[in-house]
């Protein structure tokens, strides 16, 4: 007895060992920077795609940065400057020497990422066995062979044919799977793509071959890529052993976890309990915006979820789905801030409450920002006693917000200046120019985004709020 107390006390200590934190080391520069911060993050998980930010570190008067990350297992990160990104993936104690490039046209605008740029990461010291080097490596031969194959492989060339090309891919790069290695899995899980590509009518094939064991990587981009492709919207509609009914049953009159776990077990595919149990979380997310389906059960679902999972990752996961569900969403509380205007002063969102609110997020350079602020100009002058405007400048230039408020001496609202607030940015999405948001008040979300002026706006509001309309009408 005493002999097995201490293999387990070995073992424990060995798991403390190997999942113990260990600091990373990143330094670097930007070509392009003069001051300024880098923001790393993480996603929390890669059902819900939740991000969030770890660590910031100034940058000096000549681009220059470092950090220190603490982790406990190889990681993917997003390295954020501005709003542009790039991606790197750390290994727990090991250090990271880079120097980033990128567009510097368009590093200053808010919408940088959606207009495609990015931040172009290279290692000072080239190790061609580091694990990102490899990556690195794998991925360009990979996406020649899909831009090269991927329209044969969808139109089904004959097995031998699919088997020669693949041979092609897996003489330079085998498929050498060993789960507790981050790259070994990642070719692994890229190739399962390339077979659910191939075999997409088979996929109980693919499934045995990929999914049917109990070893399920979290945090691996390539595992969590092929997740989604195989189970994207498979219990509404993709899986042929879940029916319809059975969903609306189980969703909208009897909202008990137990009864929807023990329901989707009847699909083969769902045998395994930990990837049933992920594919509901993603599921349920899916069927939100689904008008066939109560999203009130929907959320008290992955709640009971949340509560009874025997995985700690899914706990996190359905927390995530339900914050993904509800967050800017008509009746969830509007985020707060803390902005200055161009005194300086600290203005929050709460300071409206009693309002109703119709914020603006603008930038100099978006020229349908301040067309819309021309006819918002008399929306505002006639409904001001009711309607407040507070219009936000994303602009990461402090100064230009004076310049922008002397110039436009007419627009007599409230005006803010975000400042490099990133959390404001991240907090209502505001990646694409213009954005509006209409806010009751009691601060509550009530559209997002909401009309623009030119589009509607005025009938929205009134729509929205109709004793603000009987108000104005008097």
């Amino acid at each position: 007895m005493m002999r097995k107390i201490w293999i387990v006390l070995v073992c424990m200590s060995m798991l403390s060992v190997l999942y113990a934190v260990k600091p990373v080391s990143l330094q670097g520069r930007l070509a392009f920077a003069n001051r300024g911060v880098v923001r790393i993050y993480v996603y929390q998980d890669r059902i819900s795609y939740q991000k969030q930010e770890i660590q910031h570190a100034e940058v000096d008067e000549d681009g220059h940065f470092s950090m220190q990350l603490q982790l406990q297992e190889t990681t993917p990160i997003e390295i954020a400057y501005n709003n542009t990104y790039g991606s790197l993936i750390v290994e727990p104690g090991h250090s990271y020497n880079i120097n980033i490039t990128t567009d510097s046209a368009l590093i200053g605008r808010i919408d940088a990422d959606m207009l495609g740029n990015y931040l172009h990461i290279q290692f000072v010291h080239i190790d061609t066995a580091e694990l990102n080097c490899k990556i690195w490596r794998f991925n360009k031969y990979y996406n020649y062979f899909l831009d090269t194959f991927g329209d044969a492989l969808l139109r089904g060339v004959e097995e031998t044919v699919y088997d020669s090309l693949l041979q092609l891919l897996k003489t330079r790069f085998p498929d050498e799977y060993i789960p507790t290695n981050y790259y070994s899995a990642y070719i692994h899980y890229r190739y399962a793509d390339l077979d659910l590509l191939y075999y997409s009518k088979e996929k109980e094939k693919v499934y045995q071959q990929y999914l049917s064991g109990e070893y399920v990587h979290y945090n691996n981009i390539a595992y969590m890529d092929f997740f989604h492709h195989f189970f994207e919207n498979h219990i509404y509609g993709a899986s042929k052993y879940i029916a319809v009914s059975t969903l609306h049953d189980d969703i909208n009159k009897k909202r008990n976890y137990y009864k929807l776990f023990d329901d989707m077990g009847a699909d083969p595919l769902l045998v395994n309990e930990i990837i049933r149990e992920m594919v509901i979380i993603l599921g349920l997310g899916e069927l939100y915006d689904n008008d066939e389906f109560n999203n009130y059960n929907i959320l008290h679902l992955l709640q009971q979820l949340k509560a009874c999972t025997k995985f700690e990752e899914h706990k996190l996961m359905a927390d995530n789905m339900i914050a993904a569900c509800t967050t800017l969403r008509t009746g969830s509380r509007a985020p707060d801030f803390c902005l200055r205007d161009v005194y300086n002063n600290e203005v929050h969102l709460h300071d409206f409450k009693g309002k109703y609110v119709y914020m603006q997020l603008f930038a100099t350079y978006s020229a349908s920002s301040i067309r819309e602020m021309l006819i918002l100009k008399d929306l505002y002058r006639q409904y001001k006693d009711s309607l407040e405007v507070v219009s936000v400048m994303l602009d990461f230039e402090y100064s230009k917000l004076y310049h922008f408020v002397s110039e436009f001496q007419e627009f007599d609202w409230t005006f803010l200046h975000c400042n490099g607030d990133f959390s404001f940015i991240d907090a209502y999405k505001a990646y694409a120019l213009p954005l509006g948001v209409l806010i009751d008040s009691e601060g509550k979300i009530v559209s997002y985004p909401a009309k623009s002026p030119s589009e509607g706006l005025l009938m929205q509001i009134f729509t929205i709020f109709p004793a603000l309309g009987e108000k104005n009408r008097r």
